[in-house]
């Protein structure tokens, strides 16, 4: 007789298959989160570059710019604190990308 809905029939025996799926999970989430956030901020960061409505006023223009870094920031740390790592890793400097790679169209 099984235990109900949670058996646990489906669950790895196997040490290292164990800890090949939770490396395969966190790998999976980290591109969800890479794609969906990073996008966020590369489509801001776009956006400001060939897109914005020429009324902006110059503060509205920093401020996006300023959300876009915020965002690759916030994405950065999400994906190195779900692969076990330091948030203050210097990795998180790859958030900053999309802020960095429109600066120059933005203010020239």
């Amino acid at each position: 007789m099984s235990d109900g809905f949670m058996s646990h029939e489906h669950s790895p025996r196997d040490p290292a298959e164990s800890k090949s799926l939770d490396l395969v999970q966190r790998v999976v989430v980290s591109v969800l989160i890479g794609f969906v956030f990073g996008g966020l901020a590369a489509v801001l960061a776009v956006y400001l570059i060939v897109g914005h409505d020429p009324n902006f006023v110059p503060s509205d223009v920093i401020g996006l710019w300023i959300m876009s870094g915020v965002i690759g920031l916030v994405t950065a740390a999400a994906i190195l604190l779900i692969n076990r790592r330091k948030v203050y890793n210097l990795l998180v400097l790859l958030g900053l990308l999309p802020m960095a790679a429109s600066w120059y169209w933005i203010f020239h």
